[in-house]
């Protein structure tokens, strides 16, 4: 091989790893709950929360309710794995301003402090092949929405998320199945440049506390 040649392919591998490592992104945690929600809502959000971060800044903190609510005498099916109830109040998010975040539509989300709530994709053949679980998280601008009651009916809802992102849709993120129980947070990149928080979870059905896992794409779209 020619000294131009190992040159171009050092170069090129030099690349590779500058990108990779541009790309990474570090999950830490957060003992303190965001400012800006209604105290009917802050009451029932877990101080712990969940930072991404890239080598910018943090990218978003995600807190989830100190007890989520269990829809009674649910069972999976291949396409909703989640045992929640549209419209409920699942979590918060925090979108920062330092990085440029995106739904899993790619719609950007502006800084500020989002509710998370419990919704599916409609079945309707504009939402064909855009996750094989049909359960969101989807966001709401946690200034307009002050009680954790649950939220419906679905066009309610949707409606008001998407003035998270100055669309006529909602933004939203895909949670995934989950393969087996998580024990501690992580945050791992997965297929079509996704990252995915997994974090354990505690439910409450009808008072009877137990254990589940959730799984959602914090950073990642659709593909296509």
């Amino acid at each position: 091989m020619s000294f131009r040649s190992t040159f171009l392919v050092a170069a090129a591998a030099c690349v590779l790893l500058l990108t990779g490592a541009a790309d990474e992104k570090t999950l830490t945690s957060i003992d303190k709950g965001p400012d800006g929600l209604a105290p009917a809502i802050a009451s029932l959000v877990n101080p712990k929360g969940y930072r991404v971060q890239s080598d910018e800044g943090a990218v978003c903190d995600v807190w989830l309710l100190k007890d989520v609510a269990l829809k009674p005498g649910f069972k999976q099916t291949l396409n909703v794995k989640y045992p929640f109830q549209t419209g409920e109040l699942v979590g918060v998010l925090r979108v920062g301003d330092k990085v440029e975040f995106t739904d899993f539509r790619g719609q950007p989300v502006k800084p500020g402090v989002y509710t998370l709530r419990y919704g599916q994709q409609p079945q309707d053949g504009n939402h064909i092949g855009t996750s094989d679980v049909y359960d969101f998280l989807v966001a709401l601008p946690a200034a307009s929405d002050t009680d954790p009651k649950l939220f419906v009916p679905p066009d309610r809802l949707h409606k008001a998320s998407s003035k998270s992102v100055g669309t006529n849709h909602p933004a939203i993120f895909s949670l995934l199945a989950v393969e087996s129980p998580i024990a501690s947070p992580t945050l791992s990149k997965e297929e079509n440049d996704r990252w995915v928080l997994g974090v354990p979870v505690q439910g409450d059905d009808g008072g009877k506390k137990s254990s589940l896992s959730l799984r959602v794409v914090v950073i990642g779209k659709v593909a296509g």
